[in-house]
């Protein structure tokens, strides 16, 4: 299958290519003018530093229409001078014929850690032009498995409340006269740390780092170019150490903590004449007592700024008091590796919108939006003064002060405070570095003075992934959804996907595939997700005899051996809620396939094939006649489940032997390929034969019927008949709207748009009043989206559950997919193909949508006036498209007549041919 993909690729590149004029080339060839690589990223990031490989990858920038990449050629050299030059002195791939423009690894090159490396890349089109050389790009590889440390683990002495610890140790650069050419340090800091070179924070913006780890296997250490800051002569080099996850002792219990916090640094300056210096963590390393006073993740962070030590991190400052640092003593992970995942980041501020003072004399500040974010303090205060800041999402019954139930605090035992002792020489800005919490409003209390709205600032936090699409419809309540579906999204990501800010933060495996869709839709998430699947699978590695298995609604268990590679509900960290339910452990399945259709990452599959294989296996292992008994259910809907456990959790087994039958045709193993499709079918028909109302074509419910639809598991022939159970559903039983958890949510409007009932699913997301999407924020005021939606009476009061749960946003898919018109096709992954299908052009006035793929930026957008529809898709150099067109209606292209024979038919769509087209940009008018 990987071959005929190839080799389709190359046949297509033919048939779709144009030829452009050139200007003749030294090798006798043309060069492309309207054509250029551009782009280029190593391992997905521009320029990084510090990657575990040197994967390359880039995108074609071009004017013209069926633009396609027959060959490549990479150089890498050691210095950007050589390259320019055309000494490629580490690497020549020389021109190889093939479109692949993704994750290019040099073959048979090891690269020095920490060294710097130059590469370009020209592209060759279907007429054997060639494009100029791209600019310059760089990247360096971190120190892997095999790299000998000369870092030791060091910490401070620590006793009953011991302040988090200032580290540092001075050291002269100079080397005979030499000038310092590059330096670069590595940093592991646990819990988490912050990096200071001669007096400044090497990285204002980065916090919490790194990433959480399961810490007795691995931990990630950061890279940081610091050759600018490195003065020639004496330095000195500090770290600021926060407890975050390794030593998280303060909710769940003590035993959540690996040990106190610690470091481990190896800064590497290499000097122009070759010769290098090394400056790592060892005895010689000194510390003392800083202003942090404590600092916890759920509970939050206390800082007494009187406690400062000027200066500390500078050479030459006085270090009498300052104590020898002790060897680490807590758990030492095994392994270090770089983190590729992009950093977590304090990202934009949002003021205040109305502050007032409640009946105990405490000022409420309304942020406007519920996000997960940390204050900013800015004030003039006299010495002493503590302000006290807690955080919560809802007020009280009066709306007057803060009611803090949501934030877990009956689970817990904490309420999220910041505290901040004023030093009192000024104007004092603080904004915490080893905390952040989920919240709108904040109480302010032990102020000398009244406060104003400036005093404040809400500094939203989140891991620093970029924005990848944009949606955006002439209804302003989908609009909101989609909104609040983000702000979510971006609250529950901090280097693993949350289900909550506050409460619980943890990575449960079944709300991580609820949301891989629609949050790989709105941001670029390749590298977290692939972080988060290592956490899942180094959390399953180990085995235990006779341990909780959850059985049903997470509220019913049973014991038994769990075998290595299965994995628990939560992922990474030490609270794992048991080995996991079929519908929650289906994310080792389903995440590795995501990654290959939305990014193209066929290593996915092939690292995790053998645990989506064991998976399969195990959960066939539970089945009564391939029926699935266990599980958690369609969580979270507003009432009662009513799609019963077995049928989702089967549905899901289906889903996952259909994945691992794809993978094994992709990775090329025929054999398991059949046999996994055979297990497939098996598991199709018991689900038809124990679940079908083949009478009234229905499963049941709107989530079965709706996975039913989505899996491909109604019978051929019943597709729209099940759809139409659907509607019914929907307004026999419950008011004119939906009744789904998330795994329903995420399918309902494709159930209903792509067979035959868009109409229902413009009534659904635009209903007003009780029982619709509106009430969330006219009667619960919500701005994200809550763990049970308060979409009637019965839930827009709710005090207990979270107000901020991405779990609920699955729905926002649909919006890019049918509303749009833009989905990935497994036929050409990483939207190398792109499908362009809207269903709703009859619903809505007008609907926009741009996605920022690996290939470049993918556009579709329409308009619906006077029954004209114009519509403009754009396809980037490299890709197709898959066009959906009426047959039967009177099409234009640019202008001209549609004429079918220009465009092969690819197949069939949910209702009209799909047509090729080649990259470019087209206008359709269909009347």
């Amino acid at each position: 299958m990987k071959i005929n993909r190839i080799a389709s690729g190359l046949l297509l590149t033919v048939a779709l290519a144009a030829a452009s004029c050139g200007t003749e080339r030294s090798d006798g060839g043309k060069l492309a003018k309207e054509t250029e690589a551009v782009g280029l990223r190593c391992r997905n990031l521009i320029d990084p530093e510090g990657v575990d490989k040197a994967s390359l990858s880039w995108r074609i920038a071009s004017d013209a229409r069926n633009v396609v990449q027959t060959a490549w050629q990479v150089e890498i050299a050691s210095s950007k001078k050589s390259l320019e030059k055309g000494r490629a002195d580490v690497w020549n791939s020389e021109k190889q014929l093939s479109d692949r423009q993704l994750n290019i690894v040099p073959e048979g090159v090891v690269f020095e850690p920490g060294k710097l490396y130059w590469w370009r890349v020209r592209v060759w089109n279907a007429a054997d032009e060639v494009t100029p050389w791209s600019e310059p790009a760089r990247f360096s590889v971190g120190p892997d498995t095999a790299y000998r440390w000369q870092a030791e683990w060091i910490t401070s002495e620590w006793g009953e409340n011991s302040p988090m610890p200032y580290l540092r140790k001075e050291f002269d650069a100079s080397n005979s006269g030499t000038k310092p050419e590059r330096a670069v340090v590595y940093m592991s800091g646990l819990g988490c740390g912050d990096l200071y070179l001669n007096g400044r924070l090497v990285d204002e913006t980065r916090v919490l780092d790194p990433a959480q780890t399961n810490y007795e296997q691995y931990a990630f250490y950061s890279t940081f170019d610091v050759t600018d800051l490195l003065e020639k002569g004496d330095n000195c080099i500090g770290v600021m150490l926060g407890d975050g996850w390794y030593n998280q002792d303060k909710v769940w219990s003590a035993g959540m903590s690996y040990g106190k916090p610690m470091l481990l640094l190896q800064m590497e300056i290499t000097y122009k004449d070759g010769s290098k210096r090394i400056v790592a963590t060892d005895s010689t390393w000194t510390w003392a007592p800083g202003p942090v006073l404590s600092a916890n993740l759920y509970a939050g962070e206390s800082y007494d700024a009187n406690r400062e030590i000027a200066g500390w991190a500078s050479p030459g400052t006085p270090s009498g008091d300052w104590k020898s640092v002790r060897p680490a003593e807590g758990v030492i992970p095994a392994r270090l590796v770089p983190q590729v995942m992009e950093p977590i980041r304090l990202k934009q501020e949002i003021a205040p919108v109305a502050m007032w003072q409640d009946s105990a004399g405490n000022w409420i500040f309304d942020f406007g939006v519920n996000v997960a974010a940390v204050p900013r303090l800015t004030v003039e205060q006299p010495q002493g003064t503590r302000l006290r800041m807690r955080m919560g999402e809802r007020l009280d019954d009066n709306r007057r002060a803060i009611d803090y139930r949501t934030t877990g605090v009956g689970a817990t035992g904490v309420v999220q405070t910041d505290e901040y002792v004023c030093k009192g020489t000024g104007r004092e800005t603080w904004t915490p570095r080893f905390t952040y919490h989920g919240f709108r409003y904040l109480e302010l209390s032990g102020a000398a003075t009244q406060p104003d709205t400036s005093w404040l600032r809400a500094v939203v936090v989140h891991t620093d992934v970029s924005r990848r699409g944009s949606f955006e419809c002439s209804d302003q309540q989908i609009n909101r959804l989609h909104e609040m579906a983000v702000r979510t999204m971006l609250s529950n990501t901090h280097g693993l996907p949350t289900d909550c800010p506050h409460r619980e933060r943890c990575g449960w495996l079944g709300d991580a595939h609820a949301v891989f869709p629609f949050e790989s839709f709105n941001y670029d998430m390749g590298n977290f997700w692939a972080k988060y699947m290592a956490d899942i699978s180094s959390t399953s590695s180990v085995f235990l005899e006779n341990t909780l298995h959850q059985k049903l609604y997470n509220t019913q268990f049973y014991f038994a051996d769990k075998q290595p590679g299965i994995p628990f509900m939560i992922s990474p960290g030490r609270r794992l809620c048991g080995v996991a339910s079929p519908d929650w452990g289906t994310a080792v399945v389903q995440l590795p396939w995501y990654m290959y259709l939305y990014y193209d990452d066929e290593d996915a599959l092939r690292k995790y094939y053998g645990e989506m294989k064991q998976w399969v296996d195990h959960v066939e292992a539970l089945t009564e006649n391939h029926i699935v008994p266990y599980g958690l259910g369609d969580w979270c809907p507003p009432g009662k489940i009513d799609c019963p456990i077995p049928l989702s959790s089967t549905a899901f087994h289906y889903l996952d032997a259909s994945i691992v039958a794809k993978a094994a045709a992709v990775l090329g193993n025929t054999e398991d390929s059949a046999r996994y499709a055979d297990l497939r079918d098996r598991i199709g028909r018991a689900f038809v034969a124990e679940f079908y109302d083949g009478k009234n074509k229905t499963f049941g419910s709107q989530t079965a019927d709706a996975m039913a639809l989505d899996l491909g598991l109604v019978p051929a022939g019943d597709e729209h008949a099940v759809s139409d159970a659907i509607v019914r559903n929907i307004d026999e039983k419950y008011d004119g709207f939906i009744h789904t958890g998330i795994f329903g949510l995420g399918r309902i409007g494709q159930a209903l748009s792509r067979y035959g009932n868009p109409e229902a699913a413009w009534r659904v997301f635009t209903k007003k009043g009780e029982n619709s999407f509106e009430w969330m924020w006219i009667a619960g005021d919500a701005t994200t989206l809550w763990e049970v939606l308060p979409i009637d009476s019965a839930h827009s009061d709710m005090v207990y559950g979270s107000l901020s749960h991405p779990m609920q946003g699955g729905y926002d898919a649909w919006f890019y997919e049918d509303i749009a018109g833009i989905r990935p096709d497994a036929s050409g992954p990483g939207f190398k193909v792109i499908r362009f299908e809207p269903t709703m052009t009859g619903q809505l006035r007008w609907a926009e949508a741009t996605l920022d793929t690996p290939y470049g930026l993918v556009e579709s957008g329409w308009r619906n006036e006077d029954g004209l529809l114009r519509w403009k898709i754009v396809i980037p150099a490299n890709a197709s498209g898959l066009v959906a067109l009426p047959e039967g209606k009177n099409i234009t292209v640019d202008g001209r007549a549609f004429d079918p024979t220009d465009y092969p038919v690819a197949r069939q769509g949910l209702g009209s041919p799909l047509y090729r087209f080649p990259s470019g940009s087209y206008t359709f008018e269909i009347r």
